[in-house]
C-alpha cells in the first residue's frame, strides 16, 4: 500500500501556537516513530516544546499536528506533558499513541488498535472513559475510507481493530495476571492494555467544549498469546505511528 504522506512541500505555512491534532508519546521508541511520520509530513520542524506538521484533510484545510514526548514514562509526567500539550497548542484532539499489550485473541502482534474508550484497571467502581462523541463518527469514518488489513511493501502487514483500552497497569503477555483477570471480568471487550493513558484520560475525562477529545492509537508489542519479542516494540510502535498519521486528515474540527 502507498502512504498518504506527501513526498513535497508546497509553500511553508505560516506558524502559530494552534494545533488541531495534539499527538502524546511516553516511551523514547514511541517518539521516534512518530517523528518519522511526521516528516512525511508538510513542514515538519522541531519547536520549543514540540515537533510540527501538517497535512490536509479532504476539504484542502490545513490539519497541523504537535506531538511531544513526557519527561519520564509514569503516569504523573504524562499528565505534566498532556498539560502543556494543551495550553500551548488548544488542540480539539490529542492522540495518545504508542504500545500496548493485547489481551484479546484477535489482537496479534503488530496490530493496531484504535479506541476512543478506556476501562479504569482496578477501579471497578469506575465507569469506562468515553470521548466526545463526534471522535467516534471520525474513527468510523477513518476505519470505512482505510483497509482493515494495511499491507506495506517489504511484505509486512498488520490488521486495524476498535474497542476499548484497559488503562492502569505495565504491559503483560501473562494471561493469567491479575490485570488482565480483572479486565475480561468487568469488560469482556477490551482488547488490549496499557498504562501511559492511566495520568490523563481518567483523571481529565473529556467534556465537550472543556478540553479536546482524547483518542488512544496503540500498536501491540505483547499478548498473552504469543511469544514477546523486542524487536516488535519498534513494529508496534511504527504502525500506531503510521495509523496516527493516516488519521490526521480525518480530526479535522470542522469535518
Amino acid at each position: 500500500m502507498t502512504h498518504p504522506f506527501p513526498r513535497s512541500s508546497p509553500p511553508r505555512l505560516d506558524r502559530t501556537v494552534r494545533a488541531e491534532v495534539g499527538v502524546l508519546t511516553v516511551l523514547p521508541v514511541e517518539m521516534r516513530a512518530v517523528v518519522n511520520a511526521l516528516k512525511r509530513m508538510y513542514d515538519y520542524g522541531r519547536a520549543p516544546l514540540a515537533y510540527e506538521a501538517w497535512l490536509p484533510d479532504s476539504r484542502g484545510r490545513h490539519v497541523r499536528v504537535a506531538a511531544v514526548q513526557s519527561a519520564r514514562p509514569d503516569a504523573e509526567s504524562a499528565a505534566l506533558a498532556y498539560q502543556r500539550l494543551v495550553e500551548a497548542y488548544q488542540p480539539d484532539t490529542v492522540v495518545l499513541a504508542g504500545i500496548a499489550a493485547g489481551v484479546a485473541p484477535q489482537v496479534a502482534l503488530g496490530d493496531v488498535v484504535l479506541s476512543d474508550r478506556l476501562v479504569t484497571a482496578g477501579l471497578p467502581r469506575i465507569p469506562a472513559q468515553g470521548f466526545a462523541a463526534t471522535l467516534g463518527y471520525r474513527i468510523e469514518e477513518f476505519l470505512t475510507a482505510v483497509p482493515i488489513v494495511q499491507e506495506r511493501r517489504n511484505g509486512d502487514s498488520f490488521r486495524l481493530h476498535r474497542g476499548p483500552i484497559g488503562v492502569g497497569g505495565a504491559m503483560t503477555g501473562d494471561a493469567g495476571a491479575e490485570i488482565r483477570r480483572w479486565l475480561t471480568q468487568v469488560n469482556d471487550r477490551v482488547l488490549a492494555v496499557e498504562s501511559d493513558a492511566a495520568g490523563v484520560a481518567p483523571a481529565q475525562p473529556a467534556v465537550p467544549g472543556r478540553g479536546p477529545a482524547r483518542l488512544a492509537v496503540r500498536g501491540i508489542a505483547d499478548t498473552a498469546y504469543q511469544h514477546r519479542n523486542e524487536d516488535y516494540r519498534e513494529l508496534a510502535a511504527r504502525h500506531a505511528a503510521e495509523v496516527t498519521a493516516m488519521l490526521v486528515p480525518f480530526l479535522h474540527p470542522g469535518r
